[in-house]
């Protein structure tokens, strides 16, 4: 993926959450801004880990080191569905 499709893709999902794989390892959470070089990632915060500071932490990630986006389904799925 080139440095202008993951800009375009992180602007798309920008306010979304999203999981994203880079070359360094797989990391949760929204996207809240995005510049020419850098996506912000806010990342979800784990209810078994301790909060390591007060304000919200934003994840810095190069573009250039993006390989995929994925958009996280934030609606509840239903098992069953209705046949009719």
């Amino acid at each position: 993926m080139t440095r202008s499709q993951s800009y375009a893709i992180c602007k798309k999902y920008l306010n979304r959450e999203v999981t994203i794989n880079t070359i360094h390892g797989t990391y949760r959470g929204t996207i809240v801004k995005v510049d020419g070089h850098k996506v912000y990632l806010k990342q979800t915060r784990n209810g078994k880990k301790a909060q390591i500071s007060f304000l919200p932490f934003l994840l810095p990630l190069v573009l250039f080191d993006l390989l995929a986006i994925f958009l996280v389904e934030s609606r509840p799925c239903s098992p069953f569905r209705p046949i009719f």
